[in-house]
């Protein structure tokens, strides 16, 4: 695993890019989060205040709380005079959370397949096609998070897609994905995301809750194979 490094400048995500009536500490958070989410933040990683002061354009007063606010959250470490990193999960931790999220989007699966809306479920085929065909401009993590992400909203359980969200930030900061790109790794994801949806469309709501575990599990058992190093003590 490379050394950490110190917090670069978020590529076309920052504060002014997300929504104009939030405080400035929750934009900052919302920008380190989706840097997280996206893997621009690696475990270890520092985030070093005069950086983020310049790249967010914000006071260190406002870094600090955001900083404060995600250490409580459990996506920041802030040790004295190291400053604040990107924590690292134990395997006890990622498999623990990982257990909980399978839960989550079974559930969601199973709502999915009892509630999608027919422009849902257009969108959700459609979304298949686009990537099989190979003319996407995504990238495969961009395309699963769509892929999840239209499944939990056509739960339409209010709070579901809240808890949903906080498991997978948890798990998926983890410089993982780059194991789970590989040409083995995405062609087992895509048969398994092929059957999530025949199980969806056909409106079987125990098939698509077992399918999607399976898929949650499988993805688990990948990223259990990874080096010590990617874990904490």
């Amino acid at each position: 695993m490379a050394t950490p490094k110190t917090a670069t400048k978020p590529r076309a995500e920052g504060p002014h890019d997300l929504d104009a009536g939030q405080s400035a500490v929750d934009q900052v958070m919302e920008a380190i989060k989706a840097g997280i989410r996206n893997a621009r933040y690696v475990p270890g990683q520092r985030l070093v205040e005069p950086d983020m002061m310049r790249d967010f354009d914000v006071s260190r007063g406002t870094v600090r709380e955001a900083l404060r606010r995600l250490a409580a959250e459990g996506f920041v470490s802030i040790e004295l005079y190291r400053g604040a990193s990107i924590r690292k999960m134990s395997r006890n931790e990622f498999v623990e959370l990982n257990e909980i999220r399978a839960l989550l989007e079974g559930y969601a699966a199973a709502l999915a397949a009892q509630r999608m809306s027919k422009a849902e479920r257009k969108k959700l085929v459609e979304l298949e096609q686009l990537w099989d065909r190979g003319t996407q401009n995504l990238t495969y993590a961009q395309y699963n998070e769509q892929f999840h992400t239209l499944i939990v909203e056509a739960s339409r359980h209010k709070q579901l897609p809240n808890f949903v969200q906080q498991a997978q930030l948890s798990i998926f900061r983890l410089q993982f994905h780059s194991i789970l790109q590989t040409p083995v790794a995405t062609r087992r994801s895509r048969l398994e995301h092929r059957r999530i949806v025949k199980a969806i469309l056909k409106g079987d709501a125990p098939g698509a809750e077992a399918a999607m575990r399976q898929h949650i599990q499988n993805s688990a058992v990948v990223i259990m194979g990874a080096p010590d190093t990617f874990f904490s003590a």
